[in-house]
């Protein structure tokens, strides 16, 4: 048991099934371990990952000492956590779905003016003309729409359910990120398809030119750039969601700049 886990403990005024909720904590944290190895190559941002998981484990501690939260609704999160993790850990060896579409140019004429008028309609201005937050609440509403099947939690605690579906949401942008780079480098044209949450990523899209736009190690920019180019879940037909903004506050979190 590490000092962070006993000091929590320590502070709790109630009896709790310690052994239970360790035992969880262990598995959520072992998975996002393995996670982060397998597919996330840049020494940086699989730091980042790992100090956020590190983040999540410290809320549910918090969540169960302030008495917000039962051991078994904690153990459940954990578990719902791991299994989810662990299904994105699989599809590195996974046969995927279909293939994705012919090369084209990247940010297509038709991209830029679904990107403008989506920015528009939040942020009164055209996409290239957003700051560098502005474009993350993009992305990340991106990647939500496709992800939001898998990504939600069963726990009613609105912390845990906020950070455990941003957790999601981003390991299955470094899933899909690291899977198309790596068939990239070798036919420098995306063959296998890039299954992401029962969806397939870019269907305008069979390169990841995208990193011309981006910018190299920028996963959230060229996931959310090609799912918006396959209009992703039907991210196009609806309105950027000011219900987000807590997942977004929280999406700041994992970001690099």
């Amino acid at each position: 048991m590490d000092a962070f886990y006993r000091n929590y403990l320590a502070r709790q005024s109630h009896q709790i099934d310690d052994d239970t909720l360790e035992r969880a904590l262990e598995s959520f944290e072992g998975a996002s371990l393995k996670f982060s190895s397998d597919f996330i190559s840049d020494a940086r941002l699989r730091d980042n990952y790992n100090s956020n998981v590190k983040r999540v484990k410290a809320q549910v501690l918090s969540q169960v000492t302030a008495g917000n939260i039962s051991v078994k609704e904690a153990a459940e999160f954990c578990y719902e956590a791991r299994n989810k993790i662990m299904a994105e850990t699989r599809k590195k060896t996974s046969v995927p779905g279909r293939a994705i579409a012919e090369k084209r140019k990247i940010v297509s004429p038709g991209l830029e003016k679904l990107l403008d008028e989506k920015a528009a309609r939040k942020f009164g201005k055209t996409f290239v003309a957003l700051n560098p937050e502005q474009k993350n609440a993009m992305y990340y509403e991106i990647v939500e729409s496709s992800a939001r099947p898998n990504a939600g939690f069963n726990t009613l605690n609105k912390v845990l359910k906020v950070s455990g579906k941003v957790l999601i949401v981003v390991t299955i942008v470094y899933a899909t990120y690291e899977i198309a780079n790596a068939e990239n480098k070798k036919k420098e044209a995306i063959k296998q398809g890039i299954t992401i949450s029962g969806g397939v990523a870019g269907t305008a899209l069979a390169s990841l030119a995208v990193s011309a736009v981006c910018g190299p190690g920028a996963p959230f920019c060229a996931i959310g750039l090609m799912l918006a180019g396959g209009a992703a879940s039907g991210w196009v037909a609806s309105k950027l969601a000011d219900s987000l903004d807590d997942e977004i506050e929280e999406f700041t979190q994992w970001q690099i700049n």
